[in-house]
This record gives structure tokens, C-alpha cells and sequence, in this order.
């Protein structure tokens, strides 16, 4: 990477890199036992409910619960955040990938690639998958979006990077599971119509808007292309754990081999050279990040 000359050398990069990767060795113990957690859960609402050892309601709001907890650990593992490059160990990021989004119904395969995409091309328009919503008009108008169906447009990326056999080869390994999640619905709705209304449907699109929300919009509102431009740090009236603290999502762009969890005390150890950098928020990051203090009345 050429530095600029305006970064004094205590800021370089390579001291930059030599902090981050001190944070990038821990195990993601939670990520695993969250995503493989929250899908048992709801896994087992369905003969709770259905034997009547649980009513429909509560089934329905443990189940949209476990929803909006289901991106974040396929997150880790698209970033192959569980084996830490050892090959060993790469069948853990696909076994939490994979089972972690069945509760909200997406493939593994083809949400690792197009993020993938939106990392390398973060706020271009023609490129970032994620770039509509990121750069959407509003909140209410990224939830109509998302709940219409108009935000995935897999299709349209497939052409955009119809050269990279990579991207192309995982989203064809995607279709059989796309295909898998289209039909088991519509199968099961005959069967069990409230159901599969109120365990699946309706909670992954809870979840949908929850993830579109606090990973895609809020993280990149108002942000331009560039490495130490395209984030953001930000504050919310939500505290901090309840949207997956997604104001220090800035940070997963700069370093994505940093765990989740270890990102607080990360971003503790480079707030300077992030102001230097003149991350968009940045000297509004507090000193110490503890519980909550990323709340903005």
C-alpha cells in the first residue's frame, strides 16, 4: 500500500497491520456457538410447537430472535475467520456458514462470494452488490426493499462478473440450496400453513431487514470509495449488543481477520491511527469501549 505523505510514519501501515494481526489469532468460539445455537433453537420450535409444548406466538418471536442471529457467524465464516488459514480446519467455516442461514434462508455459497464482491468494491456502483442498500434514501425505504425482494439481485452480478469463473462457480453451487429453500416453504405452508408462516417466513424476513438495516445501510450511510473512506463509525440509540454493534463494523473492513468479538479492543489500540487516517467518525470513537457507550440520545 503507498502511504501518503501526510501519514507521519508512527502511523504506517505496516504498524497498522502489526496491531491488527495481534487481534486476529483468537478462536470465534462465540460466532460458532451462536450460529450453530440459534439454528438448533429454531430447529426444535417446530415440534414444540406443532405438540403444542410451546404456542404459535412465542414460537414466532424465539424464532425471528434466532433470525436476526443468524447472518453475523456465516459472516465469520465467509471471511474464514474459524480456521485461520489452516486447511484443516475449512470444513468448520462451511458446517457454520451453511447451517446458520437456514433459519434465514439464503445459501451459503452465494453470500460469501457477493460479499467477497463488496469488500473488494465497497460503494462502487456498478460492483458492490451491496452498494443499493448502503446508499438507499432511507430506513423505511430499505425495509420496503428488502420485504419486496427488490434487494437481491443476484442475477444482475452474476453478468456483472461473468469473467470470474470463482464468483460464477460458487453462485452455480448455490442454486441446487437456493432452489431447496424455495420449495420447502411452499411444501410445508400446505401442511403446517400458520406454521410455516410464523416459524420461517415472516421471522427470515425479520431477519433479512434486520441484517440489511445494521450491516449494509448504517455502516456505509453518507461514506465514498476508498479504504479508510468507505465506513464508517457511527452512533445509534440502540444499545450497542442489540444491533450486533455494527457501529464498529469499520474496523471488519480494515482488518477482516479480526474476530468479531475482539474488535472493541482493536479498535482501542488503532483509534490513532484511524484519526490520522481520517476514518469518517473516527474522533468520535471513545477511549474505552465498554457495554454501551455507543449510544447516541
Amino acid at each position: 500500500m503507498k502511504e501518503s505523505p501526510e501519514i507521519a510514519a508512527e502511523f504506517s501501515f505496516e504498524k497498522e497491520k502489526v496491531i491488527a494481526k495481534s487481534f486476529s489469532q483468537r478462536f470465534q468460539w462465540e460466532m460458532i456457538l451462536i450460529g450453530l445455537g440459534q439454528a438448533a433453537i429454531w430447529l426444535s420450535l417446530w415440534p414444540l410447537v406443532l405438540n403444542g409444548l410451546l404456542d404459535l406466538w412465542a414460537g414466532f418471536l424465539i424464532a425471528s430472535l434466532c433470525a436476526c442471529l443468524a447472518y453475523l457467524p456465516s459472516h465469520e465464516a465467509q471471511h474464514g475467520n474459524y480456521s485461520r488459514g489452516n486447511p484443516k480446519l475449512r470444513w468448520l467455516d462451511g458446517l457454520v456458514g451453511h447451517i446458520t442461514l437456514v433459519t434465514l434462508k439464503f445459501p451459503y455459497h452465494i453470500l460469501r462470494i457477493t460479499h467477497m464482491k463488496h469488500h473488494a468494491y465497497t460503494n462502487d456502483p456498478e460492483k458492490d452488490p451491496d452498494y443499493a442498500n448502503a446508499h438507499n434514501t432511507s430506513v423505511l425505504q430499505v425495509i420496503k426493499n428488502v420485504l419486496d425482494g427488490s434487494t437481491v439481485q443476484f442475477d444482475k452480478y452474476l453478468e456483472v462478473f461473468q469473467n470470474d469463473k470463482a464468483f460464477v462457480n460458487s453462485f452455480h453451487q448455490a442454486i441446487p440450496i437456493a432452489l431447496l429453500y424455495k420449495a420447502a416453504p411452499l411444501v410445508l405452508v400446505v401442511i403446517f400453513p400458520f406454521e410455516t408462516l410464523l416459524l420461517w417466513w415472516l421471522p427470515a424476513k425479520i431477519g433479512s431487514v434486520y441484517t440489511t438495516v445494521f450491516f449494509s445501510y448504517y455502516p456505509h450511510l453518507g461514506t465514498s470509495a476508498g479504504r479508510y473512506q468507505n465506513t464508517r463509525f457511527w452512533s445509534h440509540w440502540m444499545p450497542r449488543f442489540l444491533n450486533h454493534s455494527m457501529q464498529l463494523h469499520f474496523i471488519h473492513h480494515l482488518h477482516p481477520s479480526i474476530g468479531h468479538y475482539d474488535e472493541p479492543k482493536a479498535i482501542e489500540a488503532l483509534k490513532p491511527f484511524l484519526i490520522a487516517r481520517k476514518v469518517p467518525g473516527a474522533d468520535q470513537i471513545p477511549d474505552k469501549i465498554t457495554l454501551n457507550p455507543l449510544i447516541k440520545i
